[in-house]
């Protein structure tokens, strides 16, 4: 149940008071560790015509899959054969390429009558199949308890909050540090959605911390070109087509312009061509 507004006055105007909570305690801190970071971003569109008409036909014969988790699921395809996308700075002179891919998510959840965020990290999301992804998001969005991390994930977020702010922004700038810890604590790559809460296109430009990391947008329904089932296009047909707006973030510490570049052309690909929806039940 939410909590009732206790009016109070001053002599400004009226005014009433929210709790600062913990969890928000442990954002500003990732807040502060993203703006070290030497980040560039890249901001466009894909055409996702094709895997939502895909996903929309699942869903009808009784399959429900995460737009969100596809999104996930096409990314960490898309690393397994950019490896150094993911690569972290260790010491002075070497970078640390996993060869796993850990997923950290943000999820909203719903905790007596309040909207709270909650991390989901998903281990060795490379060998998970769509509709593993998509339960793992889902089931921690599901969560009824107060903790901002998953029970099940022993990150060791929970014991972070519950410590004096000094001594936890001085623990987890060690983390950031260390690329073990980093991975334990925050994954490999990001996802991060705030498409599901707009309405058309447009995205946003956040503080991540991790290396790597995509910010998904809205969705903008525009004239475009058909494409034939060959692949091509038909250009004596203009039909509606639906484009995704992303926000890609990448540590230029540890990879260059040209092989990003590269990264996101086969993304963008696949995502395109509904990668890994054909016969996904199989």
């Amino acid at each position: 149940m939410k909590e009732k507004k206790v009016m109070k006055k001053s002599k400004y105007g009226q005014y009433y008071t929210i709790p600062f909570t913990r969890n928000r305690d442990i954002v500003v801190d990732f807040i502060s560790m993203g703006k070290k970071t030497m980040k560039v971003y890249a901001i466009g569109e894909i055409d996702v015509t094709l895997p939502l008409k895909k996903i929309a036909e699942y869903k009808e014969e009784g399959t429900k899959i995460s737009f969100t988790g596809y999104i996930a699921y096409v990314l960490i395809q898309t690393i397994i054969d950019h490896p150094h996308m993911q690569a972290i700075k260790w010491r002075k002179r070497k970078m640390v390429v996993f060869e796993d891919v850990d997923l950290f998510s943000v999820v909203e959840k719903e905790v007596k009558g309040q909207k709270v965020p909650s991390q989901v990290i998903i281990r060795k999301a490379n060998e998970k199949s769509i509709l593993e992804i998509t339960y793992a998001l889902w089931s921690q969005k599901k969560r009824k308890d107060d903790s901002m991390a998953d029970k099940e994930d022993d990150s060791g977020t929970d014991l972070l909050l519950k410590m004096p702010g000094f001594l936890r922004r001085f623990l987890m700038n060690r983390i950031f540090k260390n690329p073990f810890l980093r991975r334990q604590f925050l994954g490999t790559v990001g996802v991060t959605s705030v498409g599901m809460y707009t309405k058309g296109g447009g995205t946003s430009i956040p503080i991540a911390v991790e290396n790597l990391s995509i910010n998904i947008g809205g969705i903008d329904k525009k004239p475009g070109y058909e494409i034939k089932d060959d692949g091509t296009l038909n250009l004596n047909r203009i039909v509606p087509r639906e484009y995704l707006w992303l926000t890609f973030n990448i540590d230029h510490t540890t990879v260059d312009g040209a092989p990003t570049a590269r990264f996101i052309a086969d993304f963008r690909e696949r995502l395109k061509i509904a990668y890994g929806l054909d016969n996904m039940l199989d």
